[in-house]
């Protein structure tokens, strides 16, 4: 049997068993009142809500239980009494169907996650040097490249060079907490260990695109001349591995 694909948040929810849908609809409108700004909209095929890009919460209804996404140690820290009646996995909260829905703190913690992703706009320096300046600066940058889409793709900003293919370029928010705002982008081969080894406070080996060459741009630490050029040479890596998969493809 092929699996259901939803095409948005009513038909998640009313795809579930009637008395579940009362119980999903209250976690949502609990979101939705904590931040009443998000946007909803469906990822991996679940619920979930973003500001400005960025993903602050998401939900899913399984047979027991349903569960928010993502957790991470600073919200166990900060919610450590609360949380201790249910069930935590390394990435999410567990909240059994058979109970009450806990509309107060799904609240608070999706004010928390919001919070966390706006306080990081403020400080000294935010204005040139926080998360959405610095987007709205990768954003422009890439622009300036012929036919290119954005899209979240695993939770970030990613660039592609046309629409949903070749992926050039990843926005990095202080990805799994690591504690960097960077750009990861691909580079010719041979050339990530030598941009570490020379300059180890800007680039960095990012994880899971680091084995296939990429490298990790700290975005405070380099001025915009250098990193248009980072962007327009990962463009143009991908976009010609592209034309030569066509031509060998025409060819075949």
């Amino acid at each position: 049997m092929a699996k259901t694909r939803f095409t948005s948040v009513d038909a998640y929810i009313a795809a579930k068993p009637r008395d579940v849908r009362g119980i999903l609809e209250g976690v949502r409108r609990a979101i939705r009142k904590a931040v009443p700004r998000a946007e909803e909209r469906l990822s991996y095929q679940i619920p979930s809500y973003t500001l400005d890009g960025v993903p602050v919460l998401y939900f899913a209804g399984w047979k027991a239980h349903y569960a928010l996404y993502p957790v991470n140690d600073a919200l166990v820290a900060a919610f450590r009494r609360e949380l201790a009646p249910y069930e935590r996995s390394k990435s999410s909260i567990r909240f059994p169907l058979s109970k009450p829905v806990p509309t107060t703190l799904i609240g608070r913690i999706a004010r928390f996650r919001a919070d966390v992703l706006t306080g990081r706009e403020k400080g000294a320096g935010a204005r040139s040097k926080g998360r959405q300046a610095q987007l709205e600066r990768v954003r422009r940058l890439c622009a300036a490249m012929p036919s290119v889409t954005e899209k979240l793709s695993h939770g970030t900003p990613t660039f592609f060079v046309e629409k949903d293919k070749g992926v050039f370029a990843m926005f990095a928010d202080h990805h799994h907490d690591d504690g960097r705002l960077a750009l990861w982008v691909p580079v010719p081969n041979g050339l990530q260990p030598f941009l570490i080894e020379d300059a180890p406070r800007t680039y960095f080996k990012p994880p899971y695109m680091g084995a296939s060459g990429w490298v990790g741009i700290m975005l405070g630490a380099i001025r915009d001349d250098a990193l248009r050029i980072h962007i327009r040479d990962a463009w143009q890596l991908v976009a010609g591995r592209k034309k030569r998969t066509v031509r060998t493809r025409t060819r075949s």
